[in-house]
């Protein structure tokens, strides 16, 4: 166990509120160690979990962390190679809870920093996606038809059922173009009876939503999703504690 002299500043950016609740730190380790020995859940560098408190949250725009700095407890700055590149990298999967009063981000960065975390300082800003207004859309679809139709800001299609998280190749799949980040919710229902969803996948602007396979043709889809979405940037700092 280490034990880090850390400040977690709770800062408010208007009506978002951003603390430090996890360090975890990891000590790069040879290629002779299994991976089966590494301890569990073992990564080197460090990660920083950040969680952000307020309301109308949405999401964490994807890689929207910008480091103003970085400064270990050394004195060096990490926040940059020595080439001028970005040293950290925001982990993917944040979450923001059903209500959106709660969110969760994390970062990343580098190298064998035992010793040097405690006494660090950390000046940063991340992108919260924001809304409070949303509507719903209803159109009717012929399984296995990938023509896309207009709806709302979007556009829709019926296709096989596949992706990068479930759904198989006999399902039944929903692939929606434009910002996926609006949708709420997709719900499809097949004859009176509602499909089960099985995950979904996206590439640049098309997510596709995977369900169960119908047994007809006919697809009543409802697509929810946020009329008035809005970008805010976000501080979020760390100090050394005070001796």
């Amino acid at each position: 166990m280490i034990a880090l002299s850390l400040v977690p500043l709770v800062l408010t950016a208007g009506p978002l509120e951003v603390s430090l609740v996890q360090v975890q730190t990891g000590k790069p380790l040879g290629e002779e160690v299994p991976f089966d020995v590494k301890p569990m859940g073992y990564e080197p560098g460090v990660r920083l979990a950040f969680l952000v408190r307020g309301e109308n949250l949405v999401a964490f725009k994807d890689d929207s962390v910008e480091v103003k700095s970085f400064k270990l407890g050394d004195g060096r700055e990490w926040s940059r190679t020595r080439s001028g590149k970005a040293n950290w990298e925001q982990e993917s999967f944040a979450k923001v809870s059903d209500d959106g009063k709660v969110g969760r981000f994390s970062v990343k960065f580098p190298g064998d920093l035992f010793g040097v975390i405690e006494g660090a300082s950390l000046d940063a800003t991340v992108t919260a996606i924001t809304a409070s207004k949303s509507e719903e859309k209803k159109i009717e679809l012929t399984a296995g038809d990938k023509t896309k139709h207009p709806l709302g800001p979007f556009e829709i299609s019926a296709g096989g059922g596949g992706g990068l998280f479930g759904g198989g190749g006999d399902g039944t799949a929903i692939t929606i173009t434009g910002n996926h980040q609006a949708v709420v919710e997709v719900s499809v229902i097949d004859g009176g009876a509602k499909l089960d969803g099985n995950g979904s996948s996206w590439s640049n602007d098309a997510k596709t939503y995977n369900f169960d396979k119908a047994k007809g043709e006919k697809l009543a889809v409802t697509v929810r999703y946020w009329t008035d979405l809005k970008e805010e940037v976000v501080p979020f700092k760390m100090e050394p504690a005070k001796k």
